[in-house]
């Protein structure tokens, strides 16, 4: 009896799409079964701008992230599938990339604000403030990293928060 218990209990995680997808059992890396992720990744670190591909189903917004102290650019590649606005469908790939070389890949599926440390919202309501006034700006929070870049429009700021390399919500203000 306890026997076909675990059996059923490992089963469950096994096979459910959610518990497949925490252990990568049933997704692997997003750019190892679609080559358009490191395409993109490689022409924006060489562009260092952001680009937006269609693709069938598929829409790519690749986005030049940040620069790390040693030059590496850091880079997020975000497939969404037409019909699908929810951010849980999404597929993130975020790129470190050194001298041309792709360093690190990391897939991840964002947190969103709701979901983001307490500690972290006033720090990001200032790091906003500073990149109306200068144009970007960043600040780090305890691992996380906020960056904030100011738009074509008058008023508008992007920010991009970052846990290590992997993306983990993007707002527009």
């Amino acid at each position: 009896m306890r026997k076909l218990f675990f059996v059923s209990i490992i089963a469950y995680i096994l096979f459910t799409a959610n518990a497949g997808y925490a252990f990568g059992v049933l997704n692997p890396p997003y750019n190892q079964s679609d080559p358009n992720f490191n395409k993109l990744a490689m022409r924006v670190y060489n562009s260092n701008s952001p680009y937006i591909y269609a693709y069938g189903a598929y829409t790519y917004d690749a986005v030049p992230i940040t620069e790390t102290m040693s030059g590496c650019k850091l880079i997020s590649i975000i497939r969404r599938t037409k019909g699908f606005s929810n951010p849980n469908y999404w597929a993130i790939e975020n790129y470190k990339i050194c001298n041309g070389n792709i360093d690190e890949v990391k897939n991840t599926n964002m947190a969103g604000w709701d979901n983001l440390p307490r500690g972290i919202k006033p720090v990001i309501n200032n790091t906003i403030a500073q990149a109306r006034q200068y144009g970007r700006a960043t600040t780090n929070y305890y691992g996380y990293r906020v960056v904030a870049k100011t738009g074509a429009y008058v008023g508008t700021v992007f920010v991009y928060v970052l846990n290590g390399i992997k993306l983990e919500a993007v707002m527009r203000f």
